[in-house]
């Protein structure tokens, strides 16, 4: 079943909608929230977060895909959004769904900003035993040499299209559209306000890191540019938090995933790692006195 949520924070009216098993009992006291980038909303890219809420339910876990503030279909202004405005934000979501749902678990599934999110949000959610996270950036730690990987890969695929005929197509036919190409040239691919607000700046996103005492499993592309940077940090980092560092690779694919092959291989490693950390409950042995004959006193 999926119906439409709304709850609030900090004054700003928040929709989502929840994905909730048809067979009762749930077989699992286990449930999700996604939390997309941040110039995406609830569906996720290419509405992987909508086809993996669906799969989800048929396994037995209910879940809250949501419009952060400015967003989508929520309320508030997106140009005075922040990290720390969507920590809140995902904070008061695992609530909803927990109050909605009646799970004692929730775990948080983000993909590119989203898990910047859900790395600040983890520890502070009660709830919170575990992590997948897509194209996640790095946190703690510099990034510069990562931005640099991803503007000059930026240029590079710019440079190709110029040999392409339906770019000089585009340009005489005026559609090229100049300003999305140089803010993404200036911005490294970030977009508008992603830069680092002042209040981000006191996040401690290394003890956050560490106090969170769940598992995270992290799936990034190959041929991301950023993903050598993350996984060095990461697994550094996750030795240091004494956490198993789980991750997987997309081989071939880029930042979101934009193949089918890919987004089935991200939807197929997420699900199944979800599945073996959350099993259901064996089904119950059938009796073996059989049924009880018409007739017979009970």
């Amino acid at each position: 079943m999926e119906q439409h949520v709304r709850f609030v924070n900090r004054g700003a009216t928040l929709l989502g909608v929840l994905f909730t098993p048809d067979d009762a009992p749930r077989r699992r006291d286990v449930g999700l929230v996604f939390l997309h980038g941040w110039a995406g909303y609830r569906i996720g890219p290419h509405q992987m977060f909508t086809k993996m809420a669906r799969r989800a339910s048929g396994m037995g876990f209910p879940s809250l895909a949501f419009d952060f503030r400015g967003r989508g279909d929520s309320e508030g202004d997106a140009h005075q959004a922040s990290i720390s405005t969507m920590i809140t934000d995902a904070q008061r979501a695992a609530r909803t769904l927990v109050e909605q749902t009646g799970v004692s678990k929730v775990a948080l599934v983000g993909v590119c900003s989203g898990g910047e999110v859900a790395l600040g949000a983890g520890a502070t959610i009660p709830e919170c035993d575990a992590m997948v996270l897509w194209s996640v950036p790095q946190v703690a730690a510099d990034r510069s040499h990562a931005d640099r990987a991803k503007r000059a890969s930026i240029l590079k695929t710019y440079w190709s299209k110029l040999f392409r005929p339906e770019t000089w197509r585009k340009l005489f036919g005026g559609a090229l559209n100049f300003g999305m190409i140089r803010k993404a040239i200036l911005r490294g691919g970030k977009g508008e306000g992603e830069e680092s607000a002042p209040e981000d700046e006191q996040i401690d996103w290394r003890r956050r890191f560490i106090e969170f005492r769940g598992d995270i499993y992290y799936l990034y592309g190959t041929n991301d540019p950023t993903t050598p940077d993350c996984l060095v940090h990461y697994e550094r980092l996750s030795r240091e938090a004494g956490r198993t560092f789980r991750h997987h690779l997309i081989e071939g694919a880029n930042h979101s995933f934009y193949s089918l092959k890919w987004e089935a291989e991200v939807l197929d490693e997420s699900l199944g790692w979800l599945d073996a950390r959350y099993p259901p409950p064996p089904k119950p042995e059938p009796s073996a006195a059989g049924p009880v004959p018409s007739g017979s006193p009970a």
